[in-house]
């Protein structure tokens, strides 16, 4: 996979993407049954969290215990649903990115590529790296504090059976265990997707500001223009297209995120800071404002990158165009103008902005809820 290496290979380890389908009817077979074990592991433990919820629903904090992680995964469900039934826009979305104007033409432009690259392949390993330490925090919890209770689970779940026996108690342990990892795995996969897109999208921005000062500076502007124009028209596809894949859980994602962080900073107050359970609530914290702020700040850099454009043009040597190339030159620094946005229709934006209100928004929740528990 040349775009995105990172977030595909993690994809296809957990069974749900292929580049290529296998042609053997046996690997076909054992690939789909892989599928469906990972798919209906996490849909089923997000069902049990759920029940559990409406269980406990009258205890605030027992159910503030479960909510943060009942709308992480259902958040979770909700974009796995959006990816496996929408795979084909999104190999439309790579196959854009491979088209011969995307491609660099010298060494300045692979350049900015690679840095681009290198950003976003930092972006999901970073973020992986943290959810990873949450996720093993979360389920070294219960064994540290076997003094303090019998047999505990990282989460508390509506069970239909009796975890008293140790066998089932260790095969309940090991479900968890399986739905942390690969919860882990298809959600950060799934968010630095998002990420990753977004910043080829400003890389392909930067490498047209190149193209365009190149051109303007060699003088060889009726050649060139033409092409920088359709490149432009280009990037605008690949960000709506962007903007109808992913927006719509991306809102869904922002509006969880509101409860999230106001009920784990909730249970972090309650909890003892010397212990594993307080650390793995930090952390679990600590993911899911990087979470936020890496869609927020992306989002943002792609509005700020797109009026680039517009400098790069002026910067370079128009002055001695013909006035036909002028008027071509004045067209592409106004198309420019209109701003790169991934919005959810007009509602809300990816910006910096939207990320500080989300934090004033949670603490005023958080304080309702303290207040509540009282």
């Amino acid at each position: 996979m040349d775009i995105l290496p990172v977030n595909f290979k993690v994809l296809s380890f957990c069974g749900v993407w292929r580049e290529q389908e296998e042609t053997r009817t046996f690997a076909r077979l054992l690939n789909l049954c892989y599928k469906l074990f990972v798919i209906t592991l996490i849909f089923c433990f997000t069902l049990l969290e759920f029940i559990e919820l409406i269980v406990s629903h009258e205890n605030i904090e027992d159910m503030s215990e479960n909510l943060f992680i009942v709308f992480t995964y259902i958040a979770l469900c909700i974009k796995f649903l959006n990816f496996l039934l929408r795979k084909k826009e999104l190999s439309i979305l790579l196959d854009l990115l491979r088209e011969e104007i995307c491609r660099p033409k010298n060494l300045a432009e692979a350049m900015i590529l690679e840095t681009y690259n290198r950003r976003a392949k930092w972006c999901a390993l970073s973020f992986m790296a943290l959810a990873q330490s949450t996720g093993i925090a979360l389920v070294a919890a219960p064994i540290m504090e076997l003094h303090r209770s019998a047999r505990a689970l990282p989460f508390k779940t509506y069970l239909p059976y009796s975890t008293v026996e140790l066998y089932a108690y260790l095969a309940t342990y090991l479900m968890h265990i399986a739905s942390i990892t690969y919860g882990i795995l298809l959600n950060v996969s799934f968010d630095s997707l998002v990420y990753g897109f977004t910043l080829h999208a400003c890389g392909q921005i930067s490498i047209l500001c190149e193209r365009c000062t190149k051109s303007l500076d060699s003088g060889s502007i009726s050649n060139e223009i033409e092409k920088c124009v359709r490149h432009h028209v280009l990037i605008h596809d690949l960000v709506k297209r962007i903007e109808s894949l992913f927006v719509s859980t991306v809102a869904v994602l922002f509006f969880f995120s509101l409860i999230t962080l106001c009920t784990s900073i909730f249970q972090m107050s309650k909890k003892d800071p010397l212990t594993v359970k307080f650390l793995s609530l930090v952390l679990y914290t600590g993911s899911m404002l990087l979470q936020v702020f890496f869609y927020c700040w992306y989002g943002n850099e792609l509005r700020l990158k797109n009026k680039e454009i517009a400098d790069a043009v002026y910067t370079g040597e128009w002055l001695i165009s013909t006035p036909q190339d002028r008027r071509n030159i004045r067209f592409l620094m106004m198309i420019s103008q209109k701003e790169l946005l991934l919005s959810y229709h007009g509602i809300f934006s990816l910006n910096v902005d939207v990320f500080t209100w989300i934090l004033k928004t949670s603490y005023s929740a958080f304080n309702i809820l303290q207040q509540m528990s009282i």
